[in-house]
């Protein structure tokens, strides 16, 4: 591992925040984030969030190695330089076809395998094993694997660095149905950007007939995003969607941050104020880049 290599170990993709850049300045952000009961939002530099400072270093046999290399040659850099990315970042969306199904479907499954959020739930699930909270919902494979990182302090990290650098679509990718959808209000965002919207055996916040299904939302740019649908038939199509359909997308991510499993949310648009109050939160003052909410307390 070089010794002047980068400390600052991005699990999402500074190419990928780019695309939610303020107008005047395209090296930041408007972004919200939460302390406690606080919701602040103001500008910030792409290269300062949706990091974790070596991130992507361990301890090989005592001497210190690093994917942040190999994950940048192999995975980050070839996506970026793809056609399915270059009609993304080009804002050409409307471009998109059933050539680029396959590649939005690996790369939001990237953006999943890869993040920060990914490494603290097998952390918490791990947890949850140890104390004999999950005993009675495991499979005998999961039971194995928690029994191998029980065995290794590393083991955890081994297998988030493994996610993080697959580079082959498991087999359901065949029967995985994009719809990429035009939106006429501006889209959210945030450092955990590929959100789970449905699963089998939960409601579906799009109806009874997302039910059975697994989908997921990516932002692809202010403007644009893709349905990950897995669970039915094969396809691709475009689609443009009403403002109250994206507005339940948007919700999605305020919810996300609310809820702890994203550190910032990318957002700057005309209904922050409104969603935040449903939420639960108050306007507390203006600030010189932004505004803060306050969460609403039950008087005692």
């Amino acid at each position: 591992m070089a010794a002047n290599e980068a400390k600052k170990h991005h699990y999402v993709p500074q190419f990928y925040m780019r695309r939610f850049a303020c107008a005047d300045d395209e090296n930041k952000v408007m972004v919200l984030e939460r302390h406690r009961d606080v919701v602040v939002a103001g500008r910030k530099s792409i290269e300062g969030i949706g990091y974790e400072e070596r991130l992507h270093d361990y301890d090989d046999n005592g001497a210190p190695a690093s994917i942040e290399h190999g994950l940048n040659k192999a995975i980050e850099t070839p996506f970026s330089k793809n056609t399915t990315w270059l009609k993304i970042s080009r804002g050409n969306c409307a471009s998109l076809d059933e050539s680029d199904r396959l590649p939005l479907y690996g790369f939001a499954r990237h953006l999943q395998l890869r993040n920060l959020e990914t490494l603290c739930f097998v952390e918490t699930q791990h947890a949850r094993y140890l104390t004999g909270e999950l005993e009675q919902e495991l499979t005998d494979e999961e039971r194995d694997m928690h029994a191998w990182i029980a065995s290794d302090p590393g083991a955890a990290h081994e297998l988030f660095r493994a996610g993080a650098m697959e580079t082959m679509l498991p087999a359901d990718a065949s029967a995985i149905n994009v719809i990429v959808c035009q939106t006429p209000i501006a889209i959210r965002s945030s450092t955990n950007p590929a959100i789970r919207l449905s699963h089998p055996g939960n409601d579906s916040i799009f109806g009874a007939m997302f039910n059975s299904l697994r989908t997921w939302w990516l932002a692809l740019d202010r403007h644009w995003g893709a349905f990950i649908v897995a669970g039915g038939p094969s396809g691709f199509s475009t689609a443009a969607v009403p403002p109250d359909l994206a507005r339940v997308v948007n919700r999605q991510y305020l919810v996300q941050l609310l809820e702890g499993s994203a550190r910032y949310m990318l957002a700057d648009d005309d209904f922050l104020g409104e969603d935040l109050e449903w939420a639960g939160f108050t306007f507390s003052q203006r600030t010189a880049r932004g505004f803060r909410y306050r969460k609403v307390t039950s008087a005692s």
